[in-house]
């Protein structure tokens, strides 16, 4: 498992996302992944994390 900086950036910009998500719109909803700001941080890591790792595979075989 190659955990690079870029994986770090991923994760955080995904929680901030999810964050603002939640306080946006999710915060008074009757889904339990909306309304529980720990379960989505965690969704919103766990994102950015798969998201970023993908744009680095794809930096990767570009060069």
């Amino acid at each position: 498992m190659n955990f690079s900086i870029l994986h770090v950036v991923g994760i955080i910009i995904g929680i901030i996302l999810s964050l603002l998500y939640w306080y946006k719109k999710g915060q008074f909803t009757d889904n339990i992944l909306k309304n529980n700001v720990y379960l989505i941080a965690i969704w919103g890591g766990l994102v950015g994390y798969v998201v970023f790792d993908l744009v680095k595979s794809a930096l990767k075989k570009r060069l």
